[in-house]
């Protein structure tokens, strides 16, 4: 499996040099509460939402905690950088980005697809990262409906040592 270059900028390490390790989604129970979401079109689709995971040190590996702030614009644009609103038991950065559109052709609107990732620092080896990603759809409900909450589950799990 290939890693983002982004991924890999943050993790700050050559995947050429490292020990890549991939854990099937499947075998991983982290699900992350979406709440507040809020999100819209105008010229572009923006989106802001907190994102949080509980986090379990008896699991392998173990998941830390977080909970991030994440706003941004534009389906199909690179992550962006959600802001910490917690402190975590270790380095944990959170991304997230709308995979780009599906338009229906029917005239109805589309519902947008948010990715998030989150990457940390493994919690017993300080030299091992971890990077979870998932996906769910939302809704463009800027203006029209209550701020939505739902559930992200990682659909992708991998490591490097």
């Amino acid at each position: 499996m290939r890693a983002s270059p982004l991924l890999a900028t943050l993790a700050g390490i050559s995947t050429a040099s490292a020990v890549m390790m991939q854990i099937a989604a499947e075998d991983v129970s982290w699900d992350w509460a979406v709440t507040g979401w809020s999100a819209g079109c105008a010229r572009e689709c923006y989106y802001d939402f907190n994102l949080t995971g509980i986090g379990n040190s008896t699991e392998r590996p173990p998941k830390p905690s977080f909970k991030a702030y994440c706003s941004g614009q534009g389906e199909g644009a690179d992550y962006k950088l959600c802001t910490a609103i917690a402190e975590s038991e270790t380095d944990t950065l959170v991304v997230a980005k709308l995979l780009p559109s599906n338009n229906a052709t029917n005239g109805t609107s589309h519902r947008p697809l948010i990715q998030t990732s989150v990457r940390f620092t493994d919690l017993e080896t300080s030299t091992t990262w971890w990077n979870y990603t998932g996906k769910a759809e939302a809704s463009y409900n800027q203006f029209v409906a209550p701020l939505m909450n739902f559930t992200i589950t990682p659909d992708t799990v991998f490591g490097v040592a």
